[in-house]
This record gives structure tokens, sequence and C-alpha cells, in this order.
């Protein structure tokens, strides 16, 4: 078995714009550059049959290159018991859509993937169950927050591992370039002339 999501790789120059978000919580537990992503779509635990199966639908998705950057932050359970803080984006629509598409390729293999309330972020932190903190001054301070934007011309198919040291994350696959004589991507984490990303 192997644990599967879809997401998109955050470029060192994006990563960079979020390090000073990243610390004046306690009990938050800050994401690392190399945990930095968006998720599109969670897939779980399947078999190895079913990811060759999973890579063939994907590869079949047609991406049409999009302009993304992070903006705001926010936070997903109550003020004062969050379960994670996450920065936004400026502009859903697109990422919508090529969720919608990745989530229809992943049920013509059989996978039931939640499509309900997609609100596309990325995660900075998260904290333990019933954990306490302080949350109003960071959502105040950081409400602002804007990255440089990305072109998003690929999509990437990553395996989770977790760790004592939390979760690492190995990229399978990339999918959706816009034109295949543009030169391979690198095998590390990123776009291909910056530096790894996630």
């Amino acid at each position: 078995m192997v644990r599967l999501f879809v997401g998109l790789e955050i470029p060192e120059n994006m990563r960079s714009a979020l390090f000073d978000a990243r610390g004046g919580v306690e009990g938050a537990h800050w994401q690392r550059d190399d945990q930095l992503h968006l998720t599109l779509a969670f897939i779980g635990d399947v078999p190895k049959r079913t990811f060759h199966e999973i890579e063939g639908e994907l590869s079949r998705i047609v991406l049409t290159p999009f302009e993304l950057s992070l903006r705001g932050v926010g936070l997903f359970g109550k003020p004062k018991q969050p379960k994670n803080l996450w920065a936004g984006v400026s502009d859903r629509a697109p990422l919508v859509h090529l969720h919608d598409k990745i989530c229809h390729s992943l049920e013509m293999v059989g996978l039931e993937i939640d499509r309900r309330r997609y609100k596309p972020h990325v995660t900075l932190a998260r904290f333990r169950r019933h954990a306490q903190a302080r949350i109003g001054d960071w959502l105040t301070q950081h409400e602002n927050l804007q990255t440089p934007s990305m072109t998003v011309e690929h999509f990437t198919l990553f395996s989770s591992q977790l760790t004592h040291e939390g979760s690492y994350y190995t990229v399978e696959s990339r999918f959706g370039r816009a034109l295949e004589s543009e030169p391979e991507y690198e095998e590390d984490f990123g776009f291909a002339g910056l530096e790894p990303a996630w």
C-alpha cells in the first residue's frame, strides 16, 4: 500500500515569503519548507496496482497554465482551539476547476474523493488535538500576507510517509505540462530553474 495525494509544489521564492508567518503561536507545529504544498485532492492508501491506474488517468488531464499567488491567512477549527493555520490563495477559480478535473479522473479508477467545500490553501501549522492557543494576534499580524506569483504548468502526485519527525513527501509523478517540448523537470521538488519545493 502507498499513501497518496495530488497537489502543487511551492517554489522557493513563495516559501521564503511565508517564512515570517511561520512563527509566533505557542503550541503550533510549523510546517518545514519541504512540507509546504497546496493539496488538490487527497487519495489515501491504495495498492500498487491502483497506483499505476491513477498515474494513467491523471496523465490524460489537460492543464491550461494559470497564475497563482498566496494571499491572506486563516484557520480551521476554533480561535481558541485551532486545528491548523493556513495561507489562502488570490484566485480560487482555476484551482477549483483543476480539483474537479482531478477528482473526476480519480473516480474513473473507482476511488471515492471528497469534493465537499474544497478550499485551496497552504497549511502553515498544525496543532495537537484539543490544543489551546491564542490565534487572534497572529491572524491580525498576517492578514495582508501576499507572496510572489507562480505560473502553474503542472501538478504532482505525491506519496506520504508519517514518521516521528512528521510527514515526509516524495514526488512520484508530474502531469499536465503545457508543451511536450518543454525541458524535463528536475527530479527533486520544485520547478525547473527553482530551488526544491515542499
